[in-house]
């Protein structure tokens, strides 16, 4: 299942929907939504994610997305002022031919989770995450979606709403997905408290790159039959050779990441299999996390710090070993035309459970 988080930053414009923007002499900063709403809605159709979660937009932005992409998609969400239309939404959009929502409500990010326009902590803002409970149409079974937004000024308040959401999700005995606008670099208390911290390794392809390509060679190797002589010198065998203590110190390996991993959030990046991480990695296998690593690029304002990476897929597993992740990307928020389609890119994954 292919999940999509976007924060399409919100509209100060007005409504929008009907009306004709004037076009600028080149496309250059903050366009107005009515221009950049078009391509937000060709990035949701061009790449067709079954769930998306957006963050920012006020209600008449929610109605322009419903209006662009209601043959496909259904959507819920509320307004996080009063729960109701007043204040930005984190509202998600799901194909509706493939799955049906059993259940949503809006979970405030503070010390009163269930009291509509509460602030917490140290926030500016009062914050909160759409909870859904999914089913799949095809076999019935259910997944849990949290859609958020943490603040962007108090650091304290992005802790407390991770550990409102870990707590909230640690009760959840099927796979819980959140995705998100964390305003957290990894190194911040949000996103630390959501992944307990644990260690990363760098996945992507050029860090990988002498494996890469001696595994490929190998595909090679084994498929026809014959050895292959590596640009390094190096012939390769027509099998690999595995040592029984290997096999062991993988296995342990395996365990002890899916303990970590049963009751926190792991970021999809870094659960990307690879063909790498995968012994057994077929062709179709992906080589590392698909183009940026920053998702939060900014309109060009001087006094902006960016890019960062503060946008998120996770996910929490009581039992991990049954969930894969397919496909990883961060996709681009601007192309050859100039035209900055948000202040942060999408962000992809694509989950196999």
């Amino acid at each position: 299942m292919k999940f999509m988080t976007f924060n399409i930053r919100l509209d100060l414009g007005g409504e929008s929907y009907a009306a004709a923007p004037e076009l600028p002499e080149q496309f250059q900063g903050e366009l107005p939504w009515s221009i950049r709403k078009w391509k937000v809605g060709d990035t949701v159709l061009m790449w067709e994610p079954d769930i998306v979660g957006f963050q920012e937009p006020l209600y008449h932005q929610v109605m322009d997305l419903d209006a662009m992409l209601c043959d496909e998609y259904a959507w819920v969400g509320a307004g996080r002022v009063n729960g109701q239309k007043e204040g930005e939404f984190a509202p998600v959009f799901y194909k509706k031919n493939i799955l049906k929502v059993e259940d949503w409500h809006t979970l405030w990010l503070s010390e009163q989770p269930g009291t509509p326009g509460s602030v917490g902590w140290d926030a500016k803002h009062p914050r909160i995450a759409t909870v859904v409970t999914f089913s799949r149409l095809s076999d019935g079974s259910r997944f849990f979606v949290y859609n958020t937004h943490f603040d962007h000024e108090g650091s304290e308040s992005r802790k407390g709403a991770a550990q409102v959401i870990l707590d909230h999700a640690k009760q959840n005995s099927e796979l819980s997905i959140l995705m998100g606008d964390l305003n957290s670099p990894e190194s911040d208390g949000g996103y630390v408290t959501l992944t307990g911290g644990q260690a990363k390794q760098d996945n992507s392809s050029w860090k990988n790159i002498d494996d890469l390509n001696q595994k490929t060679q190998l595909k090679v190797a084994t498929h026809t039959g014959n050895p292959v002589r590596t640009t390094e010198g190096m012939t390769l065998p027509t099998h690999r050779v595995i040592r029984p203590g290997q096999i062991l110190q993988n296995l342990q390996r395996q365990r002890q990441q899916q303990e970590q991993e049963q009751n926190v959030f792991v970021d999809t990046r870094y659960a990307l299999e690879t063909i790498v991480t995968n012994q057994n990695a077929r062709g179709s296998t992906i080589s590392g996390p698909y183009g940026n690593f920053d998702t939060f690029t900014g309109f060009g304002e001087p006094d902006v710090v960016a890019p960062t990476k503060i946008d998120y897929i996770m996910m929490m597993h009581h039992h991990p070993e049954n969930t894969t992740v397919r496909r990883f990307g961060v996709l681009s928020n601007m192309f050859d035309d100039r035209l900055l389609i948000s202040d942060h890119r999408p962000v992809v994954a694509v989950i196999d459970w």
